[in-house]
């Protein structure tokens, strides 16, 4: 017997010891992994059977999350934009995120808040405005509109985090100040632009959700010398780091990078300011692998994949090409990819 009881006991302690092994080593090597991220347009017209496809194509390439940019393609009680005729219900959007969720995908959410809000307002509120493109965060009022819809969306999602977009400011690049702006009217201030981010993210973090946001105004070229000047927007006075500067840390940098570029220092400089990032990527193969090898390397907080119009222009191959491309390059940098499809539609930028 007493053999026997020694036998059981060496057989317990090596079950446990197995049992702290493998629970322990997998959450530790989550903790570590960065969150790959499909990025999905919900605008215009997508059959719901389709966006279902693309969670089915997103939970085979390895993503984690999809970030949903909402607008006039599905309907909500508090939505301040129009929906297009063939807009989700409601019921339909819950259902294509039960179907996410149980394909182990998260949802993000993503609002267009302050700026391009063509997309939001829509120009239903022209006295909240206080230029053609973005909303006045002097006003009440302007919240009276906004927070109903996040507490509609966090109500309905209870999601980890949400996007509150911030980008653009002067349109897609400066160049374009004379398109987006109406004679005589001026670029929101960095000021104003502060004011909305930190009362949007006071609101999120007392409902214990985090706050994303792209991170285009926050960068300034001058700052980064060689790396590429098209998509850092921070150029304006008290935008870039003295903007930067005055952020909460734990606000999420989502940071786009669609142009040939091999090194990635903007990452590198919030990192070192002790925020988290997340690196996105277009459909550039080569860049798409430096981001996946920055990522990997600087334990960067994730990688994103985002497919933009694609999705309204039909352009399926594409669409899956990105992510199927993209979710193996963020587990892989160094694998092989097969060859861009064309686009069907007409070339164009973001």
């Amino acid at each position: 017997m007493g053999r026997v009881r020694m036998l059981l006991c060496v057989m317990v302690a090596m079950c446990g010891s197995w049992g702290v092994g493998a629970s322990a080593e997998p959450s530790s090597a989550s903790a570590k992994e960065p969150m790959r991220i499909m990025h999905f347009v919900l605008a215009g017209t997508v059959p719901l059977e389709r966006a279902r496809g693309f969670v089915n194509e997103a939970q085979a390439a390895g993503f984690t999350a999809i970030q949903v940019l909402l607008a006039d393609g599905v309907q909500f009680q508090h939505a301040p934009w129009t929906p297009v005729k063939t807009a989700w219900t409601k019921s339909e959007f819950m259902s294509w995120v039960a179907y996410a969720r149980a394909h182990g995908l998260e949802i993000i959410p993503e609002i267009k808040l302050l700026t391009h809000q063509e997309k939001f307002f829509q120009r239903h509120y022209p006295t909240l405005m206080f230029n053609a493109v973005s909303y006045d965060p002097r006003k009440d009022a302007t919240y009276a509109v906004v927070l109903p819809f996040l507490e509609e969306l966090i109500q309905a999602l209870h999601p980890r985090a949400m996007h509150i977009g911030h980008d653009e400011a002067l349109g897609w690049t400066v160049g374009q100040v004379s398109k987006w702006l109406k004679l005589g009217e001026v670029m929101i201030p960095a000021d104003l632009f502060l004011r909305d981010v930190l009362r949007l993210h006071e609101y999120l973090s007392r409902k214990g959700v985090e706050t994303w946001m792209w991170a285009d105004m926050l960068l300034n070229p001058a700052e980064f010398p060689g790396a590429p000047t098209k998509y850092l927007h921070g150029i304006a006075a008290g935008y870039g780091k003295p903007l930067r500067d005055q952020l909460p840390r734990d606000i999420v940098m989502c940071d786009w990078h669609y142009d040939e570029q091999g090194d990635f220092p903007a990452m590198a400089a919030m990192q070192d300011e002790g925020m988290r990032v997340i690196g996105a990527a277009w459909k550039r193969e080569s860049t798409t692998r430096n981001l996946s090898r920055y990522v990997l390397s600087h334990h960067a907080y994730g990688l994103m994949a985002t497919t933009w119009f694609h999705v309204q222009r039909n352009d399926t191959d594409l669409v899956n090409w990105i992510i199927q491309t993209s979710g193996a390059l963020f587990r892989n940098p160094d694998v092989a990819v097969p060859p861009m499809p064309a686009p069907v539609g007409t070339p164009q930028e973001k």
